[in-house]
């Protein structure tokens, strides 16, 4: 009988002695097992790009942030506008600088991905789509803010026209808005006429209106012709001045009144592409383009500045949303500077790393801050004409 030798029992290795497995099966075992990993992880980056942030909120309990329907407000660019005017007049010259008008990207399909991009990224900000859009579909808001852009545009060229004493409106009568109900015009002024003339001297606007009336006295007899603003007839309206009740003995009618203005023709052209873009918080940033173009000299002393806004036709300059998204963008174009709505400064700063921002509430202010950069701002004139 043949004896069969059988293996010593494997004992427990020493305390801290590592356990080893078959060499043979090892390296292939750990090869696929972090190929299996590999796979996971990004199927899990994969998935995490398309599930919205609400769907993965009904399996988180509490009150995060992304309990609600978002949208993602993220850095859009900062472009050149020249490009974009352009101005049927001879011997403009191309600038040096540019005027930078900046976007945001809004991002209305938030996934996990942008959520917990949004958690390390602070020019990303996540917000309730109805603070933003209200109860406007994708499709509405796209519509309402190419309309913005057309209003802010025809502001932009206006504004820079009258920066230029270049007369854009002829002021044509004093219209009526309403009638106060314990003034002198109760009864015999309506609301809609348009006062063109006063004792047959021809008025035109608040100030030839103000002349007239520091001529007259309270209790005395006069007459003011009206123009009905639909009809276009005139009608001669008696009447009695009354007593200021702010400026005793200044003669008083008792309107709230607004200036007619009608269009003059332009002496040339100015056509803004905006393309897609929409909103109006270019406004400010075309209307330095404007200028830049029409007069001699750099307008920003050949540097690239970057600038948001909104204007109006007298030259005010009013607060726009993504100012942090557009401070980031600005800085990432290497904008050597950011102006921004006054208001608007405390929001875009803590984006803006080392560039300077710049707050302005008119364009007088916003000229002001380029000449401070080196910019041609004083005694614009435009070119050839």
């Amino acid at each position: 009988m043949n004896e069969v030798s059988t293996p010593p029992p494997m004992l427990p290795p020493p305390d801290g002695a590592p356990v080893r497995a078959d060499d043979s099966a090892g390296p292939n075992r750990l090869f696929w097992r972090l190929v299996a990993v590999a796979v996971a992880v990004g199927a899990l980056v994969a998935a995490s790009a398309l599930v919205p942030a609400r769907t993965l909120a009904r399996v988180i309990p509490g009150e995060a942030q992304i309990d609600n329907d978002l949208v993602a407000q993220k850095p859009g660019s900062a472009r050149p506008t020249a490009s974009r005017v352009s101005i049927s007049i001879d011997g403009i010259d191309e600038p040096n600088g540019s005027i930078l008008f900046t976007t945001v990207q809004l991002d209305t399909s938030v996934s996990v991905f942008d959520w917990l991009n949004a958690e390390v990224n602070d020019d990303i900000e996540l917000r309730v789509r109805q603070e933003v859009l209200g109860d406007r579909s994708d499709a509405d808001n796209r519509q309402r803010n190419l309309e913005m852009m057309r209003v802010s545009k025809d502001s932009a060229v206006i504004a820079a026209l009258h920066h230029l004493e270049i007369a854009v409106f002829e002021e044509t009568g004093l219209g009526i808005d309403t009638v106060r109900d314990d003034g002198p015009a109760q009864g015999s002024l309506v609301a809609g006429d348009v006062i063109i003339g006063v004792d047959g001297v021809t008025i035109t606007g608040f100030t030839s209106l103000q002349e007239e009336l520091a001529e007259k006295a309270p209790g005395e007899a006069g007459v003011i012709t009206v123009e009905n603003i639909d009809t276009l007839e005139t009608r001669d309206v008696d009447f009695v001045w009354g007593d200021h009740p702010e400026r005793p003995g200044d003669a008083y009618i008792g309107i709230n009144i607004v200036p007619r203005q009608e269009e003059l023709p332009l002496p040339f052209d100015v056509e803004i592409d905006s393309g897609k873009i929409g909103g109006p918080s270019a406004g400010l940033a075309f209307t330095l383009t404007i200028l830049d173009l029409l007069t001699d000299g750099d307008l920003t002393g050949g540097l690239d500045v970057a600038v948001t806004g909104t204007i109006s036709a007298d030259g005010t300059v009013g607060p726009v949303g993504g100012s942090g998204q557009k401070a980031a963008a600005a800085r990432e174009a290497g904008a050597a500077a950011f102006i921004v709505p006054l208001e608007m400064v405390p929001v875009a700063e803590p984006h803006a790393g080392d560039m300077p921002v710049i707050g302005v509430a008119t364009l007088d202010e916003a000229l002001a801050a380029l000449a401070t950069l080196g910019g041609a701002t004083s005694d614009l004139e435009v070119i050839g004409y």
